[in-house]
């Protein structure tokens, strides 16, 4: 089996390709693994630097805060409200996730749904996903 046909085969057909998720009006947003920023990522930026039929399935980047040197994975929701999936399925990728630092917003509050306020539901597989309370 391809790449191409495994991701599919895995995930929601809506992130099959950041041309499929920009077309849909998917939700992507990037989370750093070390300092836990949680920032929006835009799709017209993904297409132009990776293409249109690129996937953000165990992609990672750079973190863009300020002094973080962390990798942030990528997370997408199919509409504003619904769940987030963690676009990660290799396992390598996902070891220590749990463990890493909650997901922060602007002016380095924690999410309304984080773990401190126990509002959080475990990270489950299919990828993963975290379902907001």
């Amino acid at each position: 089996m391809t790449d191409t046909a495994r991701i599919i085969a895995l995930w929601p057909r809506w992130t099959s390709s950041v041309g499929a998720m920009q077309r849909l009006q998917i939700q992507v947003r990037t989370q750093c693994r070390r300092c836990g920023a949680l920032m929006r990522a835009e799709l017209d930026e993904l297409v132009a630097r990776y293409g249109g039929s690129a996937s953000l399935v165990d992609r990672q980047e750079r973190c863009r805060m300020v002094a973080c040197d962390g990798a942030a994975f990528y997370l997408a929701a199919r509409h504003y409200g619904g769940s987030w999936h963690i676009l990660l399925s290799d396992p390598e990728l996902l070891a220590g996730l749990e463990d890493g630092p909650e997901p922060l917003i602007a002016n380095g509050r924690p999410l309304p749904t984080s773990r401190s306020a126990g509002q959080i539901d475990p990270v489950v597989s299919q990828g993963a996903m975290i379902r907001p309370a």
